[in-house]
């Protein structure tokens, strides 16, 4: 993320997906197609509980991708 601009997760050019269950609740906990309360970027596929804390490959472009409390509660500056 060094040298680039940090960009909101709501901005129209980025994407993710809120992950739903594809099992039934007793392997998981979740209903088949229930939320599972985790978000997946959907140029990379990798996901975490938000989208600030996922673990984007090297090479994924959303990895500035972070959301406006994030950006003001680590000192990053001004979202673009």
């Amino acid at each position: 993320m060094a040298g680039e601009a940090i960009r909101s997760f709501a901005a129209p050019d980025t994407e993710f997906e809120l992950v739903q269950s594809d099992t039934p609740v007793d392997v998981d906990g979740h209903k088949l197609g229930e939320p599972t309360g985790e978000v997946r970027c959907a140029e990379c596929g990798r996901t975490a509980g938000c989208v600030d804390y996922i673990p984007h490959t090297p090479n994924c472009s959303q990895s500035n991708v972070h959301s406006r409390w994030w950006v003001e509660s680590h000192g990053c500056g001004h979202q673009r």
